[in-house]
């Protein structure tokens, strides 16, 4: 099977060959299709309620091999979240298929904390929702309650929690699985700035362990910090895919051109750019 980002297939270029692959993605598609006054915004009084498909993603393809760290960058809106949801298996993608070689955990969704269940059992409970094993939650619990500086809040319901408590035992259970393949959804949660250092070096710690990761973030230097090779998506679009220093400076670049106010540079750039992306192959036997 042959896969191309692009309609233009007239383009001399280099096969690589990727033999065993951590993540493909197969032109990739995803359809929303919006009702009633999300469809018809400022719609006047009377009027028939409608609706309108959005396509969040549209022909998506890339490899990824394995212990690659490729990071995602585009405008609010364009995709990104979307398209690791799919990689992850939370939802499935209208059009093309995605193959993973095992099974990927997305954070940057707070785990589902009961207000009713103490800190201990919430913990429990959040491990083995991620894929933990009954005995290795149990034994890692305590470190859970330790490292969220809990105390003897630990054996009280939820509910008696601050906001920044509960915060911080999200955070934790969230990053202590070190996952084969790692998703991460903008920057968690990590309560006050005063355990902000503390949540960096965690979260960097699973960042090294993680064998492959794939970083949706704005925080442009965080990308270039921890991913070597880089995505760009606009309005479902694939734009670059290639070294991180080099996609993160076309970006900044068609950003830089957006606040200046100057639309018809932007798109020109933005349609230059997506026309060096090289056309990608994939071949299934």
């Amino acid at each position: 099977m042959s896969v191309n980002n692009r309609d233009n297939v007239a383009v001399e270029r280099e096969i690589t060959r990727i033999d065993n692959p951590a993540v493909v993605a197969q032109n990739i598609g995803k359809d929303y299709l919006l009702k009633g006054a999300s469809a018809n915004a400022g719609r006047g009084l009377g009027r028939q309620n409608r609706s309108r498909t959005v396509d969040a993603l549209r022909s998506v393809s890339f490899v990824a091999g394995k212990g690659e760290s490729i990071g995602i960058v585009g405008r609010n809106g364009s995709g990104k979240s979307t398209l690791l949801r799919i990689v992850s298996g939370s939802e499935a993608p209208t059009s093309g298929m995605i193959h993973v070689s095992s099974q990927p955990t997305l954070l940057g969704v707070a785990p589902a904390l009961q207000s009713w269940l103490t800190g201990e059992q919430n913990a429990y409970l959040g491990l083995l929702a991620l894929g933990m094993q009954a005995e290795e939650a149990r034994d890692t619990v305590p470190e859970i309650i330790e490292w969220a500086e809990l105390g003897e809040a630990a054996t009280r319901p939820m509910g008696t929690y601050s906001s920044g408590m509960g915060s911080k035992l999200s955070f934790a259970i969230s990053t202590a699985v070190r996952p084969e393949i790692l998703l991460v959804d903008e920057a968690l949660s990590t309560g006050d700035s005063a355990f902000g250092a503390k949540a960096q070096k965690r979260m960097d710690s699973l960042l090294e362990d993680a064998g492959n990761i794939f970083l949706v973030s704005h925080a442009l230097d965080t990308v270039k910090r921890n991913c070597d090779r880089c995505i760009w998506i606009h309005r479902g679009d694939m734009i670059a895919d290639g070294p991180t220093d080099e996609v993160i400076s076309q970006y900044s670049n068609f950003s830089d051109l957006l606040r200046k106010g100057e639309d018809s540079k932007s798109l020109e750039f933005l349609e230059e750019v997506q026309a060096e992306l090289p056309i990608l192959e994939i071949r299934t036997t």
